[in-house]
């Protein structure tokens, strides 16, 4: 009866601490859940800024996918496909991009610059080993 009942209660204690190792935010269930309005790993393009909102960001990725189709996006991706590493081509597949799409919905200039303002944000955070940038 006693081994019986120290049994348990070790396997009520490491349950516990089973527990407590767990995220709070952690969904509940077997599989996890993918949080909304954030890429999937492996996939690239912009994420909404907090500044845009819902319809305007929708707008802005479907004038995105159509500008997939212009010919000077097209042949921009191709160069950049030579050499994937060179900043350069890739800078220009960005530019050819926002040219196409600003040239379908003019409207959507105030989405790049919501864009760029979230980059220049994401560039200023510091790094593991750097010190803080100076003000």
């Amino acid at each position: 009866m006693k081994l019986k009942l120290a049994f348990l209660l070790a396997l009520i204690s490491s349950a516990g601490l089973i527990a407590a190792d767990a995220p709070a935010d952690a969904p509940k269930g077997d599989a996890p859940k993918k949080a909304e309005g954030k890429g999937e790993k492996g996939k690239h393009g912009p994420q909404k800024p907090e500044s845009v909102d819902e319809a305007t960001w929708k707008k802005f990725l479907d004038a995105n996918k159509a500008a997939s189709e212009d010919a000077g996006v097209k042949a921009a991706e191709e160069k950049a496909k030579a050499d994937p590493k060179d900043a350069d081509l890739r800078k220009a597949v960005m530019e050819a991009r926002k040219a196409a799409v600003l040239k379908a919905d003019a409207s959507l200039e105030s989405v790049f610059k919501a864009l760029e303002e979230a980059r220049a944000k994401g560039k200023g955070k510091k790094k593991k080993g750097e010190e803080p940038a100076a003000k």
